[in-house]
């Protein structure tokens, strides 16, 4: 572990006028040269800045449009603003004119972080000039490595110097870019000349196949071999590292992320109307999400909803059947929604704004009164809780106010929006509802049983009321949902319902709304993962290991969702289900290390090559070449990285 504070303070007193010292974590093009165990910890990096070039600037749109509905409006309502001098704009205009912020892919599919382009090297004589000076030696006590970039421009390429300062040992290090090689050229023989030092060698391989950008298979391995074998498919440690982003989520997906989508602008403007309301600022909720709907077409939908039979005309799937995942997603788009509240999810989204969500839930509770309901509602949420005692004449008609209707509408949307995924989970036969739910879910039905006595109270003992300070009896407020007080609210604890006298509108609370929402976010990705497996590798017998692996981790708390936002993971497969695939391939990147030592010092040298230059182009200058073009065989872009360890 590195502990360089006051090297860094000496450095940066000494040096900080001439060159830019920065003591983090390593660049990446660094991690993946030396190896993520080489690297672990913090780092000094001493290098020379180039910041040329503009500022991006964003606007956040007040309405909300989802993806599917900003395809279908025409130029995507986005009029570009291209303001500037013409001397200095070197684009094509007449292309400006097709574009549009959505279409504009702003994602960096780059290896390298952006703020590494602005990375500039030194020459090598200087940077060794530094190292090998006393007071650069003596700087401090510290334990860790100062890396200085180089440009490349000797004779031997260098691209890296690495000094450690370490009490016990003398360490050395130098990467050198070791320009473009065949395939074919990397060989067991080549490799351990080049290592050179005699005695026993410990080698250890890491083989990543990249089978799209996003899903990389990595195999790992080690062995005391004198001539080591480069690429063993049948040994050695397998992981699927895959990224999801959400900017990827393809049309198969897209309306359960726009689903997602909704219900976290939901939570946001709960939470916003709250803050405001806590901060004395009296307003109306915002509703942003809704595409718009006529109200007496709503009324009509309602009405129908609460109305009519349903179940009897589902068509129901043979239990038996082998599904493929594809379709069962395809039929979780078209499937027939039959619970009440699941219904009035999609009705009641579509409202354009607040008010107008507003009364709509009053067409509903009017309904409810008046109606002879069929559909009753089964899921257990406050709503459907709502509806069945005004069906049963056990409840006044609720006035809802503030947030309570968006309130409402986020509990019976989380629910719906669960019941698409294990739809999908369930009928692939891939997942149990079990592993889905996990503990959140569990604990939050067992909270919602144990609140349903809470409500089926009588009318005649909601009409009774509080016992009078004085000790008259009937003076007190009747407790209904027509009758919950502002002052209940804030005395029950931060944006909830707390256990205030009579019933309660909403069971809103911002932690488990939180935890909901990550949680349906967490089996979003598993989802896109196993699709990712299914289109890619075709892989059926490891789609229940891989939502074991996944849906037992911790959620990531998620506050929001943009296109920006991207979910990593690496799963552990077995090498032989992917064996076929990779056999006779060469693999995208090759990290090779081998190790020897003697009593005086330790050797290791470790060679990396990629398919693509994984450094910033103008980094260093010696990348700048045609030799990769002018070679016809498969070519590796490759560094060579030694490292000597001397005791003191």
């Amino acid at each position: 572990m590195s502990n360089l504070a006051n090297i860094y303070a000496e450095l940066l007193r000494r040096y900080g006028d001439h060159y830019t010292i920065a003591y983090s974590a390593p660049p990446s093009y660094l991690i993946r040269l030396i190896g993520a165990h080489e690297a672990a910890g913090k780092m000094i990096y001493v290098y020379n800045e180039n910041r040329k070039g503009g500022t991006t600037t964003s606007t956040t749109p007040t309405k909300l449009l989802m993806q599917s509905e900003r395809e279908r409006r025409p130029n995507n309502g986005v009029d570009l603003d291209l303001t500037g001098s013409p001397l200095k704009d070197d684009c094509v205009v007449d292309a400006i004119g097709d574009l549009s912020l959505a279409d504009l892919n702003i994602v960096n599919r780059n290896p390298w972080r952006q703020d590494e382009e602005y990375h500039r090297g030194q020459p090598a004589d200087k940077a060794r000039a530094i190292i090998c000076s006393e007071h650069f030696q003596q700087a401090g006590d510290g334990q860790g490595s100062v890396w200085f970039l180089c440009d490349g421009s000797d004779h031997n390429q260098t691209m890296l110097l690495q000094y450690e300062f370490n009490p016990k040992h003398f360490s050395r290090g130098i990467v050198s870019y070791a320009g473009v090689l065949p395939s074919y050229m990397v060989t067991s023989q080549s490799l351990v000349r080049q290592h050179g030092m005699a005695g026993a060698l410990e080698t250890f391989i890491e083989n990543c196949y990249q089978v799209i950008p996003s899903m990389t298979l990595r195999f790992n391995w080690s062995t005391t071999a004198a001539l080591p074998l480069l690429v063993d498919l049948s040994a050695g440690n397998l992981v699927l590292n895959q990224t999801f982003r959400v900017s990827d989520c393809g049309p198969l997906t897209d309306d359960f992320m726009n689903q997602l989508r909704i219900l976290i602008y939901i939570r946001e403007d709960i939470l916003n109307y709250h803050s405001d309301e806590k901060a004395g600022r009296m307003r109306d909720p915002v509703y942003r999400c809704g595409s718009g709907i006529d109200m007496d077409e709503l009324r009509e939908s309602i009405n129908k909803t609460m109305t009519e039979v349903s179940g009897f005309t589902d068509v129901f799937t043979d239990g038996h059947a082998e599904n493929d995942i594809e379709e069962v997603v395809q039929q979780a788009k078209l499937r027939r929604v039959t619970d009440l509240t699941d219904k009035l999810w999609e009705l009641l989204k579509c409202c354009s704004s607040y008010k107008d969500l507003k009364i709509a839930f009053n067409m509903l509770f009017q309904c409810a009164v008046r109606c002879n309901i069929v559909n009753m509602p089964t899921n257990k949420n406050r709503l459907a809780e709502i509806i069945s005692n005004l069906a049963n004449s056990r409840l006044a008609m609720p006035c809802l106010s503030g947030a309570e209707p968006l309130e409402l509408l986020l509990e019976i949307g989380l629910e719906k929006v669960y019941k698409d995924y294990e739809f999908i989970f369930t009928e692939s036969k891939i997942c149990s509802t079990s592993l889905l739910k996990g503990s959140t879910t569990a604990a939050a039905e067992t909270d919602a049983g144990n609140e349903l006595p809470k409500l089926r109270k009588s009318l005649h003992n909601a009409v009774r009321g509080d016992t009078a300070p004085s000790g008259a009896g009937a003076g007190g407020m009747r407790k209904t949902l027509l009758h919950h007080s502002a002052d209940s609210k804030q005395a029950a604890g931060k944006f909830q319902n707390g256990d205030a006298g009579g019933f309660k509108n909403s069971t809103f609370d911002e932690k488990d709304s939180l935890m909901s929402i990550s949680k349906l976010f967490q089996i979003h990705c598993t989802l896109e993962h196993i699709l990712m497996i299914h289109i890619n590798l075709n892989l059926p017998n490891v789609y229940a290991d891989v939502c074991t692996q996944l849906l037992n981790k911790s959620p990531r708390q998620l506050e929001c969702i943009d296109d920006q936002v991207s979910d990593v993971v690496d799963i552990q497969l077995s090498a032989h289900y992917v064996r076929e695939h990779l056999d006779g391939k060469d693999p995208h990147s090759r990290h090779i290390t081998m190790k020897s030592s003697n009593k005086f010092r330790e050797l290791t040298t470790t060679f990396y090559f990629n398919l693509e230059n994984i450094c910033p182009p103008d980094l260093v200058q010696c990348f700048q070449s045609d030799d990769k073009e002018m070679v016809k065989e498969r070519t590796y872009h490759s560094w060579l990285y030694r490292k000597i360890r001397t005791l003191k």
